[in-house]
């Protein structure tokens, strides 16, 4: 008697399709979007340019 393999790429498809369902499940109870969110203090200040903070201080000495 010949026992046949599993199909592994259909059994994958399916176990990614529940999970992918249960995802935007949980995504969709939350109520949560990104238009949702509040800016934050450092997103609210307009940049005025160029700064050359200490990190790229930094970066541009390591460059030498």
């Amino acid at each position: 008697m010949t026992q046949s393999k599993p199909d592994l790429s259909r059994r994958s498809l399916l176990k990614a399709l529940t999970v992918g369902s249960v995802a935007s499940a949980a995504v969709a109870a939350t109520g949560v979007s990104a238009n949702d969110t509040k800016p934050t203090e450092e997103n609210s200040v307009k940049a005025s340019g160029y700064r050359e903070t200490e990190h790229i201080r930094h970066y541009y000495n390591s460059l030498r």
